[in-house]
């Protein structure tokens, strides 16, 4: 698969090594590396399908680039997750700020002057207090609560964040606080202040002296400065660094600056926003989210969707309307993103712009579709209304980590968001009215027809029908909104024309969607799903430091390896039996619940056991574990634990055997399997040799759980 939208800017670490674009070829890209001696390197296209899926790699939009460097020095880490809770609140705190400007001076309501500013400052604050407030009073809703409130910016500090914000490229961590670089420093006398502004203003030339010029010219001005004071008596002037003229430089306005230096035409190409309503070009730049409510009523099954009912829930087995999230590519018309739930919450959000990013054509051929669904990718806008899925901390927080800008259009207005809205019309004329149980859209279109009484699907059928319907039928019908093409075929021309859209690395991935657990570190690594994960910064933390616990991220799409922290930096840890390799979690709970509530004696397996259980007991439908990824919330950490506990999560995946070596016996449950380890198996124990003899199984222990370090 073609991959040709890196920019020469954007970094890549392969086995350790930093490299950037070189250029693109036919057959793949080159890179060159950025330390010396600049060693290039060649990948082809196939190979970089594998790399994405591999701990190795790491690609990094915008990387190389200077802002990237800057964010670098300010000390701040690399996730926007990672943040401390007080300064993950203050930037999304300013980020209401500045979206609300950034829509005035859209609507034309205020220029980007402080004057300007302080003229709409008032409703602007309003405007964020209600915001806030209506978002309070959904969890406080009795009269008479206390409200407090952040100390709100003036128009100085508004139009600063709301710069920093747009010369990052829309990028939240230009908005987290930089207390520490607050300090005194040295204010400049008035003429000195008029000489260095004029100074600065000559950046914006036509003959567009860089950033060094415009420092020497500094240097040699304050030279000048300090031989005049000499003679009158007076101390010297300390002329200012190069960072204090970037900074001044950086505090210009940037259209304004660029108009200057190339022209007003570029200028105006340059800073047009694709926005609400601007046609779009590429693949994934814009992708637009909501939730719709199926007008058909649906029987909620055992499977599927039901592991989130209660007991009695379950045992009324309710007939209702389910609600799907859906994202769809504004530039192809494609569908990218789908998942079903009970109700709308962040949560699907979340796992919708999930399933944005991967390739969901195993998903489709498991539900009997006849073509892929490989539509995706990394979005550059992600456009969803105000409802509060979309307005969530939470949300905003997975947009942040995808380098994705978020816009939230007012509500109400369907034509701000006319292509996830003109979908659903098409979901309800086109799909819909083919089953059995439709609600219709009002009571006098539905007239005596009772909907609950003819209810036909479940669950699990209504998302295989809408899967199919999406990937066989709209997919691959011609489309009004493109003149006659097919979205599937229209993908495929603007792909071959701009490249596939950016890609989502397996580090990112663990660190935006992944589920974030903390476990003890042993002399095996650290133990989860009944697998031994470990690497070299494990073993000299374990060795060299005092850090006892390590938090940890996985894929429930692929438990092969986690990210786990080391010094506040993360690291690939890899399963060491390495039976969990592309085995999901879905996969992984049905197995240990089958072999649990075989025999709770034993559960020691080696990792050619565990598939060999997977192919000749066909424990699994690759069809519900592809359909669970779309009808299946994430996991949170409390019902991992809890899982670990009640499923009997724990059995110890020993590694694999050598290839001399051979099973005792052809039954894959003859070797037997032991729940825990010894009761040696502590913090001090030595770590375990990575090929033990098939027959070295821990001995049993009362009262099995996940962890034997805990």
């Amino acid at each position: 698969m073609k991959h040709s939208n890196f920019k020469l800017l954007d970094l890549v670490i392969l086995d350790g090594v930093e490299y950037r674009l070189a250029s693109h070829e036919p057959e793949g890209i080159v890179l060159i590396g950025i330390a010396p001696p600049y060693l290039a390197r060649s990948i082809s296209h196939g190979e970089l399908e594998e790399l994405l899926r591999s701990s190795r790699f790491r690609y990094i939009p915008q990387g190389a680039a200077r802002t990237a460097a800057e964010r670098n020095l300010d000390g701040l880490p690399e996730y926007f997750r990672d943040l401390p809770e007080g300064k993950q609140e203050t930037a999304l705190w300013r980020l209401l700020f500045v979206e609300e400007l950034l829509r005035c001076i859209k609507a034309g309501l205020a220029r980007r002057s402080e004057a300007s500013v302080n003229t709409i400052l008032p409703a602007v604050i309003a405007a964020v207090e209600s915001h806030i407030r209506k978002r309070f009073r959904k969890r406080f809703k009795r009269a008479g609560r206390m409200e407090t409130f952040r100390t709100p910016p003036c128009a100085k500090s508004l139009l600063t964040w709301a710069r920093a914000y747009e010369r990052s490229g829309f990028n939240i961590m230009a908005l987290v606080p930089q207390t520490h670089r607050c300090g005194g420093r040295r204010r400049m006398l008035p003429g000195e202040l008029a000489a260095f502004d004029a100074l600065i203003a000559e950046y914006a030339s036509p003959l567009r002296p860089t950033i060094d010029q415009i420092h020497e010219r500094a240097t040699n001005l304050y030279a000048d400065f300090s031989r005049d004071r000499a003679e009158q008596g007076l101390p010297e002037l300390r002329p200012p660094s190069r960072s204090t003229v970037y900074r001044a430089i950086k505090r210009m306005d940037p259209y304004e600056t660029y108009l200057q230096r190339w022209g007003v035409d570029a200028a105006n190409k340059k800073f047009a926003i694709i926005e609400y309503g601007v046609q779009v070009l590429r693949p994934m730049e814009r992708v637009e989210i909501d939730e719709w409510d199926v007008d058909l009523m649906t029987w909620v099954s055992n499977a599927g969707l039901s592991d989130r009912l209660t007991t009695q829930q379950i045992a009324a087995l309710e007939v209702i309307r389910l609600v799907i999230c859906v994202a769809i590519d504004c530039a192809t018309r494609c569908v990218v993103g789908l998942t079903l739930s009970r109700s709308t919450s962040s949560e699907a959000a979340i796992r919708t712009l999930e399933t944005v990013t991967i390739d969901k054509t195993a998903i489709a051929v498991g539900l009997g579709c006849r073509h892929g669904w490989h539509q995706g990718g990394r979005s550059e806008t992600v456009a969803a209304d105000m409802g509060s899925a979309f307005v969530s901390d939470d949300f905003k927080i997975t947009c942040a980590g995808l380098l994705a800008r978020l816009v939230n259009p007012p509500g109400g207005v369907a034509k701000l968001r006319s292509r996830i809205e003109r979908l659903f019309g098409t979901f309800a004329t086109h799909f819909v009215s083919r089953f059995r149980g439709r609600t219709f859209s009002n009571p006098e279109q539905r007239g005596d027809y009772d909907a609950e009484a003819e209810a036909s699907l479940t669950d699990q059928d209504l998302l295989a029908a809408l899967v199919t319907y999406i990937v066989d039928v709209y997919h691959q019908r011609p489309h009004a909104g493109l003149q006659g093409e097919t979205p599937a075929d229209c993908w495929d021309r603007l792909v071959a024309k701009y490249g596939l859209p950016a890609p989502v690395d397996a580090m990112d991935r663990r660190a935006i969607f992944g589920i974030e657990l903390e476990r003890s570190i042993s002399g095996r690594g650290v133990r989860v799903f009944g697998a031994d994960f470990a690497c070299e910064q494990l073993r000299d933390a374990r060795k060299h430091s005092h850090q006892h616990k390590a938090r940890l991220r996985f894929d429930p799409l692929d438990l092969g390896w986690i990210a786990v922290e080391v010094g506040g930096t993360w690291y690939p840890a890899h399963d060491l039996s390495g039976a969990l390799s592309g085995v999901s979690f879905y996969q992984w709970s049905a197995f240990a619940r089958t072999v649990m509530d075989h025999n709770r004696e034993r559960a020691a397996i080696s990792a050619e056991i565990f598939h060999d259980g997977l192919r000749r007991l066909d424990l699994l439908s690759t069809e519900a574990a592809n359909a669970a990824q779309l009808g299946r919330m994430t996991f949170t950490a409390e019902e991992i634990d809890r899982a670990e506990q009640t499923l009997g999560l724990g059995l110890h995946l020993l590694p694999a055997a050598s290839a001399g070596q051979v099973q005792a016996g052809s039954d894959w449950l003859q070797g037997g399997f032991e729940v825990g380890g010894s009761e040696a198996d502590d913090a001090d124990a030595p770590p375990a040799p990575e090929d033990p003899p098939v027959d070295d199984t821990p001995p049993t222990r009362k009262g099995w759980r996940f962890e034997d370090d805990e």
